[in-house]
């Protein structure tokens, strides 16, 4: 499988195109936080771009990193404007109350839904018999704490354990345990940033190559629902209306993300797994020409 992606290339362009409002709109720029995380730097683009098209002028700032339950707090309260997370049972019911804003706009064009597995090294035989949901329901799945993709593949009768430290690859320990036997992630976001990320500081980690989950998950942009994000919302909504339609949302995205290789697709089991909390209707009809729709074979 080819995993020569450089995560150091891909968040420099990401920055490159967010560098976006023109200096006299600085000064007077307001300030608003962004929940993110290193591997967004595409969708920090996106934003810019989005902004930029609306004419809103704006200045985004990293928000800290917390629980989840902690970032819809600061969220609702306005301390943190944007969060670029995937949709939840939580996020949504809080959108339909009126208590968080919703542009579901599917930042990583789908790919988010195709998750390919951390492993150990010298594990790769352990799951090259799997080939259907019961196979994979002898396994034990690892996930970071509170991630929802945890309960998806609990509804599917699979054994998951949550795990609270992962951003270096610290999960590396409960397979070492066996305590977990696989870690997926995303395929795009594996190859393109956390496959070289984690291995800087565990070799040990690799991605199997034979063995694809699917299923419907899409990272939307979330805005607070205080008045002081309201001039923010429509700008966004707006500005994503904007360069959803003119073909910037895909050029941007090109400069910062790319398709996986052919060969991190082929001669792959795909075992499809149902999401109880969504389908792909989530994703508007307006947005859904961003959506990529790989075949695998």
């Amino acid at each position: 499988m080819n995993t020569s992606f450089s995560p150091y290339r891909r968040s420099l362009l990401g920055l490159m195109a967010g560098a976006l409002l023109p200096t006299s709109f600085a000064a007077a720029a307001p300030v608003f936080s962004v929940q993110t995380e290193p591997s967004l730097a595409h969708c920090i683009a996106l934003l810019h771009a989005a902004l930029k098209a609306a004419q809103f002028p704006a200045s985004l700032t990293d928000a800290p990193h917390t629980s989840e339950t902690r970032n819809l707090h600061e969220t609702t309260s306005g301390r943190i404007h944007i969060n670029l997370l995937p949709a939840s049972p939580t996020r949504l019911d809080m959108v339909r109350e009126g208590r968080l804003r919703m542009i579901p706009v599917p930042l990583e064009r789908g790919l988010l839904g195709w998750r390919t597995s951390f492993i150990l090294q010298g594990q790769e035989k352990a799951l090259a018999h799997i080939r259907d949901l019961n196979g994979l329901r002898t396994l034990t799945i690892g996930q970071g704490t509170g991630w929802w993709d945890a309960e998806v593949y609990r509804a599917a009768g699979i054994t998951t354990r949550e795990v609270q430290a992962w951003r270096n690859g610290e999960f590396i320990e409960q397979m070492k345990a066996g305590v977990i036997d696989l870690f997926p992630m995303g395929l795009e976001e594996s190859l393109s940033y956390f496959l070289p990320h984690f291995r800087q500081h565990h070799q040990q980690l690799g991605l199997e190559e034979s063995l694809l989950l699917r299923y419907p998950w899409y990272r939307f942009v979330w805005v607070s629902p205080h008045p002081s994000a309201d001039e923010l919302y429509e700008a966004l909504q707006r500005g994503f209306d904007i360069i959803c339609s003119n073909g910037v949302f895909e050029s941007v995205w090109n400069q910062t993300r790319q398709l996986p290789p052919a060969d991190s697709w082929q001669n792959r089991t795909v075992i499809e797994l149902d999401n109880p909390f969504y389908t792909p209707d989530i994703v508007p009809q307006r947005y859904q020409h961003l959506l990529l729709k790989k075949k695998v074979s």
